[in-house]
C-alpha cells in the first residue's frame, strides 16, 4: 500500500561525475569583473568623501578606501599577468604605492611613498593581507606622524629571507612615539595589522625610528 510522502526513489548510483576543468579565462574574467567592482566602490567613495567637512570622518572614509584599494590592487594584478595563483609581492607593493600616492589620504601629498621592493611571490590572499598592513601603516603616518599638508615621506623596504620568508620594513620621519603618534595603540587600525599579521603568521613589531616610526614584519624561519 502507498505511503504519503515522497515515493520515489533515484538511482544515482550510475551517474557519472565529470572533473571539473580549469578554465583560465573564467578567472580571468572574475578577477577583472571584482576589479572594476571595487574600483567603481572606491570611485563612489571618494566622491562622497570629497563632501565630508569634518576632518575625522574623512580620514575614517580614506582610509577604509585604501584598504578597498588594495585588496582591489591584487586582483589587478592577477588579471594582468600570466600567474593566476601567486602575486609578486615587490611589484605589488609598487603599485599600491602609486595608488595610496594618489589618493593622498585627505592630504596634500604627491609621490611621497618610495619602495625597495625584491621579487617575493606570494599567495592572492597573502598579498592582500600584507596590502591592508602598509595602507594602515601609510594612513597612520599621513594623520599622526606629520602636520596636515606638509609632506609625508614613507618608505617600504621587502627583502626575502631564506628559508621561504621575508622582511617588511614600514617607516617614516614624523613625530614618533614620544610627540604623541599612536603608532602601535589600541585603535581599531593597530587591531587590524595585529590580525592580517597572525594570518600570515608573521612577526611584527614597531620601533621608535628616532626620528619616526618604523615597522618590521617577518615571516618564515630566522
Amino acid at each position: 500500500m502507498p505511503t504519503s510522502g515522497c515515493a520515489a526513489k533515484i538511482d544515482v548510483s550510475s551517474k557519472v561525475y565529470a572533473p571539473v576543468s580549469y578554465d583560465p579565462s573564467r578567472l580571468d574574467e572574475a578577477n577583472h569583473r571584482i576589479t572594476n567592482n571595487l574600483q567603481l566602490l572606491v570611485t563612489l567613495m571618494s566622491i562622497e568623501a570629497r563632501r565630508i567637512t569634518d576632518p575625522e570622518a574623512r580620514g575614517m572614509i580614506d582610509l577604509m578606501i585604501n584598504r578597498i584599494g588594495a585588496i582591489a590592487s591584487v586582483h589587478r594584478q592577477l588579471y594582468s599577468t600570466g600567474d593566476k595563483n601567486t602575486v609578486d609581492l615587490g611589484v605589488y607593493l609598487s603599485d599600491l604605492a602609486q595608488d595610496l600616492d594618489h589618493s593622498g589620504g585627505g592630504f596634500d601629498v604627491s609621490r611621497t611613498i618610495s619602495v625597495d621592493p625584491a621579487p617575493v611571490s606570494v599567495s592572492a590572499d597573502e598579498a592582500s593581507a600584507v596590502g591592508i598592513i602598509v595602507s594602515e601603516l601609510v594612513g597612520n603616518a599621513r594623520k599622526y606622524a606629520y602636520e596636515p599638508g606638509a609632506p609625508a615621506p614613507v618608505r617600504i623596504v621587502l627583502r626575502e629571507r631564506q628559508p621561504g620568508g621575508y622582511s617588511l620594513e614600514v617607516s617614516d620621519k614624523g613625530r614618533g612615539f614620544s610627540h604623541g603618534s599612536p603608532a602601535a595603540g589600541s585603535g581599531f587600525g593597530t587591531r587590524l595589522i595585529n590580525m592580517m599579521a597572525r594570518k600570515l603568521g608573521a612577526q611584527h613589531a614597531w620601533h621608535d625610528g628616532v626620528p619616526g616610526t618604523r615597522f618590521t614584519l617577518s615571516t618564515g624561519r630566522a
